[in-house]
C-alpha cells in the first residue's frame, strides 16, 4: 500500500531484532520508518518525526507501552496507535485498546499480519484524516459567510454560530457553544421557528422564513432568517439550521417602492371609486332607462372600473404588509372568524348555487394573529374557490388543532390548478388563464397577500391540486 503523501511508522520495542523485521516488511511498502528501542524515547521520537502511526511494544524497561500510550494520548489524541504483546499479556491488549489502542498484534506473528494490521488501522486514520478535512473546510466556508449562521443540535443547543452572526448580533461573550440560542439572540420569532423545524412537524420546502430588526444602539439592521432542518445521508434529523441574511438595503428601498405605490394606488381608487359609484347609478336606472345596448356597456365599464379599484385597494393592502402596518395580534378564534368568512363569501356562492359549508370543531383552540388581515386570507381562498368552481359546485372549510398550531383547509371540486403553476400563483399578478378560466376577471394579488399574510405569522400555505380535480389550500397558523 503506497500512499502519495508516504505515512510515517514509529517501531517502539526493546528488541532490535523485530524493530529491524518490522523495517524490512514496511519499508518496501512505501513507508518511513523510525524505531526507539523503550518509551521513554518513544515519546521523544513522537515529539520529533510527528508519525501517523505507532506499533508499541507493551513490556519494556523504563517506560512499557501502556504508559507510553497513555502519556502519548495526552498530546496526540488522533495519532494511531497498535500495541504488540506476547501470547501470556492479550488481556493487558485489551486493556490498551479499551485506553485508545486501535489495534494489536500477538507475538509471534507474520510479515503478512503485519502488513493486513498497518493497512486496516492506516486506512481508518486516512478516513479520520479526511472528515477532519472536510470538516475544517466546511467550517472555513461557514466561518467565511457574509450571512450569519446558527446551527443547532437535536436538543435545541447551539453548535455553530459563524462570526457574521456574532457581529449582526454584537454578541460578547464567549463561544455561545452549548447555550439556547434565546440566551445570545433577543429574536422570539427565530426561537419559534427552530422549536417548529425540531419538532419534526411538516413544513414548506423553502423553511420558515421571518424577518427581525436588531437595534444595537443605532439604526436597526432588519434581518430576514431561514429555519430549516438539518439531516443525515438517510434522512435523519440532526439538528436546525438558520440562515441570517442583512436585508436592511432592500427594505429600505422597498420602503420607499410602498410610499410610491401607496400613493399611486391611493390617487388611482380615489376618482376612480366616484367614478364607480355613478356607473352603479346609472345600472339601477336612478338616472333614467337604460336600452339593451347602453346596459351592456355600462355593465362592461363599471366591471373593468371595479377591477382597477379592486386593484388598487390590494396594491395598498400589499404595501401595508410590507411595510409591518398591519395591526396588533391578539387571540383569535378561528371558529368565529372563518364562520365570518363564510357569511361574506356565501352571497357569491349562492348566486351560483354552491354549496358552501364549514365544518369547525367547537373546541379548536385560539391563535396569535391580526385579526382582520387573516379574516381576509379566508375571505381570499373562499372567493376563489367560488370563483373557480362551476355552479352547483362543493366548497369545505375544515379545520383541526396539531402540536404547534391550527391547520385548515379550504377544499373545491373547482377546475385545478396545474402542477407547473403551483409555486407561480403566489407570485405578485400571476394568474393561470387556460379554457375555464379565461374570462374569470382577478388581478392576481390574491393569493400573493395570502402567502405573505401566512407568513408575517409564522405559518405556512400549500397546495394540493390537479387539472379537473379541484383544490385544496392548507394553512397553518401557530398558536403564538
Amino acid at each position: 500500500m503506497t500512499a502519495e503523501i508516504p505515512y510515517r511508522i514509529l517501531i517502539v520495542d526493546d528488541e532490535k531484532r523485530l524493530r529491524d523485521a518490522c523495517r524490512r516488511v514496511l519499508e518496501p511498502q512505501g513507508f518511513i520508518i523510525t524505531d526507539a528501542e523503550d518509551g521513554l524515547d518513544g515519546l521523544k521520537a513522537i515529539e520529533k518525526d510527528q508519525p501517523d502511526l505507532a506499533l508499541v511494544d507493551l513490556m519494556m524497561p523504563n517506560m512499557g507501552g501502556m504508559e507510553m500510550l497513555a502519556e502519548a494520548r495526552k498530546k496526540h489524541p488522533n495519532m494511531a496507535f497498535v500495541v504488540i504483546t506476547g501470547y501470556a499479556t492479550l488481556d493487558k491488549a485489551v486493556e490498551a485498546m479499551k485506553q485508545g489502542a486501535d489495534d494489536f498484534l500477538a507475538k509471534p506473528f507474520k510479515p503478512q499480519d503485519l502488513r493486513l494490521v498497518v493497512e486496516k488501522v492506516l486506512k481508518r486514520v486516512r478516513t479520520l484524516k479526511d472528515m477532519a478535512l472536510e470538516k475544517s473546510r466546511n467550517r472555513v466556508l461557514v466561518d467565511s459567510l457574509t450571512n450569519g449562521v446558527l446551527l443547532v443540535d437535536k436538543e435545541g443547543l447551539i453548535a455553530v454560530m459563524n462570526p457574521a452572526l456574532r457581529r449582526l448580533s454584537t454578541w460578547q461573550g464567549d463561544d455561545p457553544q452549548g447555550l439556547r440560542p434565546d440566551q445570545v439572540l433577543d429574536c422570539p420569532e427565530v426561537n419559534r421557528a427552530l422549536d417548529a423545524v425540531l419538532s419534526g412537524e411538516e413544513i414548506d420546502s423553502d423553511g420558515i422564513t421571518c424577518t427581525i430588526s436588531l437595534n444595537n444602539q443605532g439604526p436597526p439592521t432588519h434581518l430576514q432568517v431561514t429555519c430549516a432542518p438539518f439531516r443525515d445521508g438517510r434522512g435523519v434529523l440532526l439538528g436546525a439550521m438558520a440562515i441570517f441574511e442583512d436585508v436592511t438595503a432592500w427594505i429600505s428601498l422597498d420602503q420607499l417602492k410602498n410610499e410610491y405605490v401607496s400613493t399611486v394606488a391611493h390617487e388611482i381608487a380615489s376618482p376612480l371609486s366616484s367614478v364607480l359609484s355613478q356607473l352603479q347609478t346609472l345600472q339601477r336606472g336612478l338616472a333614467g332607462e337604460l336600452n339593451e345596448k347602453q346596459t351592456h356597456l355600462i355593465d362592461r365599464a363599471a366591471a373593468r372600473v371595479g377591477g382597477i379599484v379592486k386593484l388598487s385597494k390590494e396594491l395598498l393592502d400589499l404595501a401595508k404588509i410590507e411595510a409591518g402596518a398591519m395591526g396588533e395580534k391578539e387571540e383569535i378564534s378561528l371558529g368565529e372568524l372563518i364562520s365570518e368568512a363564510v357569511d361574506i363569501v356565501s352571497v357569491k356562492a349562492d348566486e351560483k348555487e354552491q354549496k358552501l359549508k364549514a365544518e369547525i370543531p367547537p373546541d379548536l383552540p385560539s391563535v396569535l394573529g391580526i385579526r382582520p388581515a387573516v379574516l381576509e386570507v379566508f375571505i381570499n381562498l373562499l372567493s376563489n374557490a367560488v370563483r373557480y368552481t362551476p355552479e352547483k359546485g362543493d366548497i369545505s372549510v375544515t379545520a383541526r388543532a396539531l402540536e404547534s398550531g391550527v391547520e385548515t383547509a379550504v377544499k373545491d371540486n373547482g377546475f385545478g390548478i396545474p402542477p407547473e403553476d403551483h409555486e407561480k400563483i403566489f407570485e405578485r399578478f400571476y394568474r393561470v388563464k387556460d379554457a375555464n378560466t379565461r374570462m374569470i376577471v382577478g388581478t392576481g394579488l390574491g393569493l400573493p397577500i395570502v402567502k405573505k399574510v401566512v407568513r408575517e405569522h409564522g405559518g405556512n400555505i400549500k397546495l394540493e391540486s390537479a387539472p379537473g380535480e379541484g383544490s385544496t389550500f392548507y394553512v397553518f397558523l401557530p398558536f403564538t
